[in-house]
């Protein structure tokens, strides 16, 4: 009798305490880096469907953050379209765009 007591009791504490739990996953969106070389800096920037932005920093240290996926690149600089390609943009990583001169 004692026995099954205390096992009534451990399975309504265990019972009780489950009910609260909740498990989930939380996974960041994917996002990917881009950085600029050579005559980039005043260059204007969009990539995808995103908002265009311009080019104030320039080297592998000076990253933006951008969508991941496949997307096109469009730079802009003085008016003139001096790069506009179709690149794949992995999760994390971060791709090079040279400007030329």
């Amino acid at each position: 009798m004692k026995l099954l007591k205390i096992s009534l009791c451990v399975f309504i504490a265990m019972y009780l305490s489950a009910c609260g739990y909740s498990e989930g996953v939380r996974t960041a969106e994917p996002v990917s880096y881009v950085y600029f070389t050579g005559n980039a800096e005043g260059a204007e920037v969009t990539v995808g469907k995103g908002e265009a932005f311009v080019v104030d920093k320039l080297g592998a240290r000076k990253i933006y953050k951008v969508a991941s996926g496949k997307q096109q690149v469009t730079i802009t600089k003085n008016g003139v379209i001096v790069v506009n390609r179709i690149v794949l943009l992995g999760d994390g990583q971060s791709k090079e765009f040279n400007v030329p001169k």
